[in-house]
């Protein structure tokens, strides 16, 4: 099943402040020129004029959600972009600069599929132009409630088209990629009771990973090793427990009174933050894997924090969810300075950021006052980037993502 998108608009062009003209004492008129939006100034002027029509659609959308980025005409961009198909799973990109232009890089970019070839291609253009990584052949897990449940589908990076993986019609929850990208941990009540299991996604076959007495609640592979975060209630309340693989015994890591929750591993995987109620409402947490003791992550923005997502390329910044204004909003935490700041802005609520490989974007989560959902990505780099929805009403009410690389 492929999910399309249906009545997406994408602006191309300078962004611009329109100016009425202002006609002088005299009578004459003043033509003032259009003048570029503070964000228009610092993203790089790109076309895609040399682009086979076919692949216009797909390498505009993955520009236009970039940022970094704004499509203009060949006579006034910086860098010229052509891809050309070269059979049905490979493109020819090429890059030019100049006036007149010149080829500055071409090369050939093959993948699983004639879109994973240009999404890869574009990879490789963003790298080549800015010097940064980038993230649009990555993946996305989520949950969608298409089919009136809550079930888990799987798209690329821009949500350009998705399939389900799951149609148990029940409650099915809290989707995270194993760490070879092959598998899905999840949390469903499929046979009654909330238990996690790991879908393998070549072989399609199901495995229950924890069945244990009480709610077992989240899976978190390490992304380093073979181990694996739980939230288990076996011994009462919400705990932390970790295995050093997927199928063996875990050993509980915090013994409290207290409820926690959202598991949150460090690039590097070998720090952990979860989000705990020791303190009668929820706050984050970094959790000693080895003794379990709890130290607050000094936030000081909202007395409910949730739901951490730590950078993958700065493990400085975390980003989570706080209760703000009577609702909630995404903000930013950086170790270094010791400061939040709130990312999300609008009357929607913003909630369960996961952050892009590229430690540069963030998926997260909108929700209206209808209790409507859907899935945006926002470009942290300029202050004053807006987050882009990623599909419409189609897709259905789409929430907790989880992105791979």
């Amino acid at each position: 099943m492929n999910v399309e998108m249906n009545g997406w608009k994408w602006i191309l062009g300078t962004l611009v402040l329109v100016i009425t003209p202002v006609r002088a004492q005299t009578g004459s008129t003043i033509l003032l020129g259009p003048i570029e939006g503070e964000l228009a100034k610092k993203q790089i002027a790109i076309d895609l004029d040399g682009t086979q029509k076919s692949l216009l659609s797909l390498a505009s959308r993955a520009i236009n959600a970039h940022g970094a980025f704004r499509l203009s005409t060949a006579k006034s961009s910086r860098f010229g972009i052509s891809l050309v198909a070269q059979g049905s799973k490979e493109v020819q990109l090429s890059i030019s600069s100049g006036n007149p232009r010149k080829v500055i890089k071409k090369f050939p970019q093959d993948g699983t599929s004639g879109k994973d070839a240009v999404l890869k291609a574009l990879d490789k253009m963003v790298l080549e132009i800015t010097g940064e990584a980038s993230f649009f052949s990555g993946r996305i897990a989520y949950l969608s409630s298409l089919s009136g449940k809550k079930e888990i589908f799987l798209s690329d990076a821009l949500m350009s088209s998705a399939s389900p993986q799951t149609s148990f019609g029940k409650i099915t929850f809290n989707p995270s990629w194993d760490n070879s990208g092959q598998g899905i941990f999840f949390t469903s009540n499929r046979k009654i009771f909330n238990n996690i299991y790991h879908l393998n996604l070549t072989t399609r076959k199901i495995q229950t990973i924890a069945s244990y007495r009480g709610s077992n609640l989240r899976a978190l592979q390490n992304p380093r090793t073979s181990q694996v975060a739980f939230i288990l209630s076996a011994s009462g309340n919400p705990e932390v427990w970790l295995s050093e693989s997927m199928l063996s015994k875990p050993r509980k890591v915090t013994n409290n009174r207290s409820n926690e929750s959202g598991p949150c591993w460090s690039p590097d995987g070998r720090r952990m933050i979860v989000t705990s109620d020791s303190r009668g409402r929820p706050q984050l947490y970094e959790v000693s894997l080895s003794t379990g003791r709890l130290t607050r992550i000094p936030t000081n923005v909202s007395s409910h924090c949730t739901e951490a997502s730590w950078n993958p390329v700065d493990p400085t910044r975390i980003a989570f969810t706080a209760a703000i204004g009577g609702g909630f909003q995404v903000c930013e935490y950086s170790f270094a300075e010791r400061k939040t700041k709130v990312l999300s802005k609008g009357t929607r609520d913003g909630m369960q950021p996961n952050w892009a490989s590229d430690g540069r974007h963030l998926f997260y989560t909108e929700r209206s006052s209808s209790g409507a959902t859907r899935i945006v990505l926002l470009d942290t780099e300029f202050e004053e980037a807006k987050p882009i929805p990623l599909h419409d009403s189609s897709f259905g009410n789409c929430s907790q993502l989880n992105f791979y690389y």
